[in-house]
C-alpha cells in the first residue's frame, strides 16, 4: 500500500488525475484531517463502512492506504437517513458512487460550515461538479442552483410528513442573509 496523496485541493488537479479522482483525494484529505485532529474514525467522518470506505479507496485512489477499514458503518440520524434518501432518489442511478456520495453528503451535511467546505473541496463550484458527475438527476433537481445544504432541507421539508425545516446551522451561518434573502 501507498500512502496517501499530499492534499492538492485548493487548486484544479494535475494532470493525469481525473476531476472524479481529485474530489474524493479531497474528502478523502479532510476527513482524514479531522481524523488525526481527534475527531473520530473515518467510518464517523464519512458516514460509512470501512468496507465502502475501501471500495470507495480501490475504485478512486487504488493501492492508498486507509486507516478504520475495519470499522462498522456509524448510525444515520433521521436527518441523515432523510438526505441520504433525497439524494437517491433524486440521483438518478443506482451505483456505488451514488450510494457512497448519498451517505457522505448527509454525514456531512449535519456540520457547521457550508458543504462544500465540510467536504474538503476547494469551492461550491466543485461541489456541483462533484454531483453533475456522480449524481445527475440530484444536478436537475437544483434547478435554481439553491446552496446544496439547503437544497436537501428545503426538500425534506416539502415531504409534510417531516417536520424539519431549517438547515442545523443556518442560524449560526455568516451568510444566512444571502440564503435567506426575501424574493
Amino acid at each position: 500500500m501507498r500512502p496517501f496523496p499530499d492534499p492538492f485541493c485548493a487548486t484544479p488537479a494535475p494532470a493525469p488525475m481525473l476531476a472524479g479522482d481529485a474530489d474524493f483525494v479531497c474528502i478523502f484529505s479532510h476527513a482524514l484531517a479531522e481524523r488525526a485532529a481527534g475527531q473520530g474514525p473515518l467510518t464517523e467522518r464519512l458516514g460509512l463502512s470501512g468496507a465502502d470506505l475501501a471500495a470507495l479507496r480501490d475504485a478512486y485512489l487504488p493501492g492508498v492506504e486507509l486507516p478504520d477499514l475495519d470499522l462498522p458503518a456509524p448510525g444515520q440520524s433521521a436527518e441523515e437517513q432523510a438526505i441520504t434518501m433525497l439524494v437517491l432518489w433524486r440521483a438518478g442511478v443506482n451505483s456505488p458512487e451514488a450510494r457512497w456520495l448519498a451517505a457522505i453528503l448527509a454525514r456531512r451535511a449535519q456540520e457547521h460550515r457550508h458543504l462544500w467546505e465540510d467536504l474538503g473541496l476547494p469551492s461550491r463550484a466543485h461541489l456541483g461538479a462533484l454531483i453533475r458527475r456522480h449524481l445527475p438527476g440530484l444536478a436537475a433537481a437544483n434547478h435554481q442552483n439553491m446552496r446544496w445544504k439547503k437544497f436537501f432541507y428545503r426538500q425534506i421539508c416539502s415531504d409534510s410528513a417531516f417536520s424539519l425545516c431549517l438547515s442545523p446551522t443556518c442560524d449560526e451561518c455568516d451568510e444566512r442573509a444571502e440564503c435567506f434573502a426575501p424574493d
